[in-house]
């Protein structure tokens, strides 16, 4: 009985250490390292294309409602926070940490390890390797070669035997670790990434002059308190400018004035000045023109200020603009009207009248149907013969934890490829045994990338090497 257990047991352990062999193998393999850089550049590319975090009505406007539909249920609108970009992240920074993990720690025990102790048929096997014999003291030669060893940058250790002295000099150690620094700073990134998806967000707000708006990220309320564009002498637009207060708790916190990348920065949310435009819901003034039914003459006009009522006396009126919609649209389900873009296509306003002090019905007035319906009560028409658009600032909203991760990644990165680029890991080997006529010198040397440039030093080397026959000639 105890054997039969003891066999279960063993081919218990034997399976899970068959299983933990297989993940590492997946996850540390390069075609998963491939296939997930290549889905992540599809995703990048689909949010790339497909502008994120904006208004229904812009994606409609643009793709269609049915398109839209399908968006929204697939999360391009938003793909930068969904669960499979969020995953794709997620298995990118597994592999690149179980190849790190696999990978690195032995070319780490490899590069710190003294390797003084070798043999003189070890260093005549190097593919750099070079034999003299010189008739010289032991001593001098180890002392010589340790000396041109340091004027080149290499730290040298010796081993001092009966009949031998071995030198081993080695530099550039951060160009062979820099590299594996780079690899990993491509997880910091994604992981900084990761966590900015996870715990932040990004949002577009549509906002207007003299507003305040909430916002429940932070708990703090947002007033816009004037919105203006520059122009140049030719007309062009020069830039916008947004001035925001930060409300909390009744009491203003902060006060800045933002433009195109100098945005407002408040409890880590960052408020980006991102566009402008007309809005749709709501004009500053409006230019009315009431005519005589009868005769269709002009007998008055009114510029109405929004939503302020305006009086015209000699014609017993009083006219006030209520509403307005860029885009005129109705909805016949819940009977509303709704502007159907954020585009002036079909501007219309409603129009409160009271007439010899009897209030009408409130009309829509068209801009390009001025004699689309008729006022029932009323021995006048009206018509809207221009309008003075109420512009808005466009604010990116956003909070990203993780950027401050993303720029040590990046800086790793830049780091590890510079040193990588720049420095090369080498070593060199000398062996000097005594023999009756002096001493052989054996030497040798890799070198891990730069190979041209090594040769050189190592034929510079051998031929020093070979300048101490003179010189104790």
């Amino acid at each position: 009985m105890d054997a039969i257990t003891k066999r279960t047991e063993d081919a218990k352990s034997f399976s899970f250490k068959e299983l933990g062999d297989a993940l590492v193998e997946f996850f540390s393999s390069l075609k998963l390292a491939i296939f997930l850089m290549i889905t992540l550049a599809i995703l990048s590319t689909v949010g790339t294309v497909i502008q994120q975090g904006e208004r229904p009505e812009v994606y409609i406007k643009e793709y269609g409602e049915n398109v839209y539909w399908w968006f929204v249920k697939l999360g391009f609108v938003d793909i930068y926070h969904t669960w499979y970009f969020s995953t794709v992240l997620v298995l990118l920074c597994i592999n690149s940490l179980t190849c790190f993990h696999q990978r690195f720690p032995a070319i780490w025990r490899s590069i710190r390890q003294d390797k003084v102790n070798v043999t003189a048929a070890f260093i005549q096997n190097l593919k750099r390797s070079a034999t003299v014999d010189l008739p010289a003291e032991r001593s001098k030669v180890a002392e010589a070669l340790g000396v041109a060893f340091a004027e080149r940058g290499y730290r040298v250790l010796v081993n001092k035997g009966g009949t031998e002295t071995t030198l081993y000099a080695t530099k550039g150690i951060m160009g062979r670790v820099s590299a594996h620094v780079a690899h990993l700073s491509v997880t910091v990134i994604v992981a900084g990434g990761l966590l900015g998806n996870i715990l932040g967000f990004r949002d577009f707000g549509v906002c207007l002059e003299g507003e305040t708006y909430h916002v429940p990220q932070g708990n703090f309320d947002l007033h816009v308190d004037k919105f203006w564009i520059d122009y140049y002498d030719n007309g062009a637009v020069k830039s916008y400018n947004s001035t925001l207060t930060v409300i909390e708790n009744g009491e203003k916190q902060v006060t800045k004035t933002i433009t195109v990348n100098d945005p407002l920065v408040h409890k880590g949310i960052w408020f980006y000045q991102s566009s402008y435009g007309d809005s749709w819901d709501r004009v500053e003034k409006a230019r009315i023109v009431v005519r005589d039914k009868a005769t269709d003459k002009v007998v008055g006009e009114a510029i109405l200020d929004w939503r302020k009522e305006a009086e015209l006396k000699n014609l017993g009126l009083k006219l006030q603009l209520t509403d307005f919609v860029a885009d005129f649209g109705f909805d016949a389900k819940d009977r509303r009207v709704y502007s159907k873009t954020v585009e002036h296509e079909n501007p219309a306003i409603k129009l409160a009248i009271t007439e010899s002090d009897r209030q009408l019905a409130a009309p829509w007035i068209f801009y390009n149907y001025p004699d689309l319906f008729e006022i029932q009560g009323s021995k006048y028409k009206f018509e809207l013969t221009g309008y003075l658009t109420k512009k808005f600032t466009g604010l990116q909203i956003a909070k990203d934890p993780g950027v401050i991760i993303v720029w040590i990644g990046s800086t790793l990165l830049v780091v590890g490829v510079m040193l990588s680029a720049l420095i090369f890991h080498r070593r060199v080997w000398a062996k000097v045994v005594s023999e009756r006529h002096g001493v052989t010198v054996y030497l040798g040397g890799t070198a891990y990338k730069g190979q041209i440039d090594f040769d050189r030093e190592f034929q510079r080397l051998s031929e020093q090497l070979k300048t101490l026959r003179q010189s104790t000639a």
